[in-house]
Formats: C-alpha cells, sequence, structure tokens
C-alpha cells in the first residue's frame, strides 16, 4: 500500500485536507521504492532485485540495484508516488513496462484546468505526440500517446552492446474537481510489439480510479454526464489487485 507524502517529507494542511485517491494494480507488479529515504533507497532495491531474481546471487543483486538506483532518484525527485512495473514471459520471450502516478496539488498558474484545456497545452507542444481526450470511471481526462528512441547501456541489454530501443509512452493527466489538483498516470515500455496489451492493461489501471471527495467542505461542481459512446475498462482483470491510496503531493508543473 503506497501513501503520497509532500516532496518535503512534511505531510501539511494541504497533504490533509486532499481528497483521497485510490486505484489498483495487478498483484503480479513489483513496485520502486520511491517512499524510501536516500539511505534506505539501496538496500530496498537489493531486497527488489532478489524478489526479482530469487536464484540470482549477491553480485546480480548489486548490479540490479547500481543500475536502478538513478531511476528511482529520478523519480523521487520528479515527485512520483507509486511505480510499478511487470515483468512477464510471452511465449518464452521476455517483455516489460512501467506505470507511474502521481498526485499534484497545484497545476500551472494555481488554475483551475479542464480536460479539454489540458489537451489545447498538450497539443501546443509542436511535436508529432497523439493527444485526444478519453473518458475514465473518475471522469474525462487528457491523454497523450508518444514514442522515443533511447539507448539502452551495455549492462541491461542481452547483447552485452548499447542497443537503441523505441520507448512506447503514455500519459493520462485527470483533473479533479476539487481545488487545482490533477492526477497524472504514466505508462512506457520498450516492447512495442506488444504495445496493445500494455496500452489496454495501463487503461485498466486508470480505470479503476477512485476520488472520494467526502471530506471536502468546498461546493463541486455538477460532474458531466459520461457519453454513451466511451470505452469501457479494458479486458485485464485488476479486481484483486494491490489497493493504492494516495495523497497530496508537492506542487509540481505539469507542463514542465
Amino acid at each position: 500500500m503506497n501513501t503520497m507524502l509532500p516532496a518535503d517529507g512534511s505531510a501539511g494542511p494541504a497533504a490533509v485536507a486532499a481528497p483521497r485517491l485510490t486505484f489498483r494494480v495487478p498483484p503480479a507488479f513489483f513496485e520502486f521504492p520511491v517512499h524510501e529515504t536516500e539511505e534506505q533507497v539501496g538496500e530496498a532495491l537489493i531486497e527488489l532485485a532478489q524478489d526479482i531474481y530469487p536464484q540470482g546471487n549477491p553480485e546480480l543483486w548489486f548490479q540490479y540495484a547500481a543500475t536502478q538506483l538513478p531511476v528511482v532518484a529520478e523519480m523521487m525527485e520528479a515527485g512520483v508516488s507509486y511505480a510499478g512495473f511487470c515483468l512477464l514471459d510471452l511465449d518464452g520471450r521476455r517483455s516489460t513496462a512501467t506505470v507511474t502516478a502521481a498526485l499534484l496539488d497545484s497545476v500551472p498558474d494555481g488554475k483551475k484546468v479542464t480536460a479539454s484545456s489540458v489537451a489545447a497545452e498538450l497539443r501546443g507542444f509542436g511535436d508529432e505526440a497523439q493527444v485526444e481526450t478519453v473518458w475514465l470511471t473518475a471522469g474525462e481526462a487528457a491523454a497523450r500517446f508518444t514514442s522515443e528512441i533511447m539507448t539502452l547501456p551495455a549492462e541491461v541489454t542481452d547483447s552485452g552492446r548499447p542497443e537503441q530501443v523505441e520507448i512506447g509512452k503514455i500519459a493520462v493527466f485527470l483533473p479533479l474537481r476539487r481545488d487545482a489538483e490533477m492526477a497524472l498516470f504514466e505508462l512506457s515500455t520498450p516492447c512495442m510489439q506488444d504495445w496493445d496489451l500494455y496500452s489496454e492493461l495501463f487503461f485498466s489501471i486508470v480505470n479503476t480510479l477512485e476520488v472520494d471527495d467526502s471530506g471536502s467542505t468546498a461546493e463541486q461542481p455538477p460532474v458531466a454526464e459520461q457519453p454513451q459512446s466511451a470505452p469501457p475498462a479494458g479486458p485485464m482483470d485488476v479486481a484483486g489487485g494491490v489497493h493504492v491510496p494516495l495523497q497530496a503531493q508537492s506542487v509540481r508543473d505539469v507542463f514542465g
């Protein structure tokens, strides 16, 4: 179970007053230790390596921890609240994807935004990303689909040489009705041949998001009626997954 805390380590009034968000992830997901202190991250990553490679040895576990340490540090600096990944064997072929989530307690200029306004902002970047609005169980959101080429270091490739790989990404921005908050979910995978599998799984996870505004005294605007043509949750069953609660996190510029 994961909880979002302010980046400075304190749980101020904004965090306490924030609406509670929960979502579910498949039970087979491994979780990066994004909530550990800097001193504990290395040890937590070695424990994660032992879970992933139970038949491994200390050298393998240490190498994995050393490789993932800068990745986790970058996530922590970015204010990521949850980061999980899966390792699948698909007919003898290894496959993986990572899902992250963050709850932002402020958006640019502190203004309330809508899915349409976020989508317009994303389209303004001028890149080749596909941007659209989608209906989720928790409301309307903006989704951004991109891909990029990155070079993997030799120590993480099967060939033992640096390799270029295409990374497929989806980012979902869900404006919340309370204040200027926004939930941000992101998927990334280097296994583009499994894109359909992971995109369906990702939206199945995002569609489990529940927002509890019962503790808020602020007047809430009416919720727009979801179109009947809105797509249902994907076929991946995450009902038996891990329940992940989120609380308000640090101020962060969504578009920075």
